[in-house]
């Protein structure tokens, strides 16, 4: 397996050097590709997320799926800068070669998968019972992505497959149940639908070739290839989602007019 170049050779010229295990430290220790890709996820969260409160707000009513969408780009903006700075990265000594793990990813997707399959949900107007369904199994699918980020192989690899069983899962019931009958969220819940499931096939292809998994991909184009599809599963999807959003909410009498009130 191979980690990123600047990485690998960083560690080996510190191990000629002094002959003891390198002190690697973040962000310092990050070649210069993943400190700028790192950096645009940050920023392209965080405009999103500006952009996807105003369009709420600005609303005579908002709704559930504005206000769930602008968290899902908050939180991973959140998760980018921190990664950026250095924080929830583990160097991992212990596989077969040093790898980079990025364990703050994990905690992003915990938290914005989850309120992604609860949009969909909402605009296919899915029963509840559907909705702890397709997050439970999602929770589950991260949670063992993380877990075999953080262990060594073989047990990593059966815990990549566990994740995806529960991500298999995922899709049935994203392509069973909310391909509706009675045809609500139309062509733009089919369109959402398969986009995230394009974007999510990405992932477990990526752990398996990247610093979880094999390390045949070099860090650089790892980070890369996760933060353009981050910012298409989120911010593209959220941008889609909006623009095609109904207004029910709008006619209906609100539940609480105050609530309702921005300063």
């Amino acid at each position: 397996g191979l980690l990123a170049a600047p990485l690998r050779e960083m560690v080996f010229s510190r191990l000629e050097e002094g002959g003891e295990e390198p002190v690697v430290t973040f962000p310092d220790d990050y070649p210069n590709s993943v400190r700028h890709f790192l950096l645009i996820g940050f920023l392209g969260m965080f405009i999103g997320a500006i952009v996807f409160f105003y369009m709420g707000i600005s609303r005579k009513v908002n709704t559930i799926t504005h206000v769930l969408t602008f968290f899902i780009a908050a939180v991973a903006a959140c998760a980018y800068y921190a990664m950026w700075a250095g924080l929830g990265v583990e160097y991992k000594t212990t596989d077969t070669t040093p790898r980079v793990i990025f364990w703050a990813r994990y905690l992003d997707w915990i938290v914005t998968t989850p309120l992604i399959l609860v949009d969909l949900a909402l605009l296919s107007r899915a029963d509840t019972p559907t909705i702890i369904s397709l997050v439970g199994n999602d929770v589950l699918m991260v949670i063992c992505g993380l877990i075999g980020a953080l262990t060594v192989a073989p047990y990593k690899y059966m815990w990549w497959v566990a994740g995806l069983i529960f991500f298999i899962v995922v899709i049935i019931q994203l392509l069973q149940r909310l391909n509706n009958a009675e045809g609500y969220g139309g062509d733009a819940l089919k369109g959402l639908s398969w986009l995230t499931i394009i974007c999510w096939i990405v992932y477990p292809i990526v752990w398996i070739v990247g610093s979880e998994g094999t390390g045949a991909l070099g860090l650089s184009q790892e980070v890369g290839i996760i933060t353009i599809t981050d910012l298409i599963a989120k911010i593209g999807f959220g941008f889609y989602l909006l623009a095609n959003v109904d207004s029910p909410e709008a006619e209906s009498v609100p539940l609480n007019q105050s609530s309702q009130q921005y300063v």
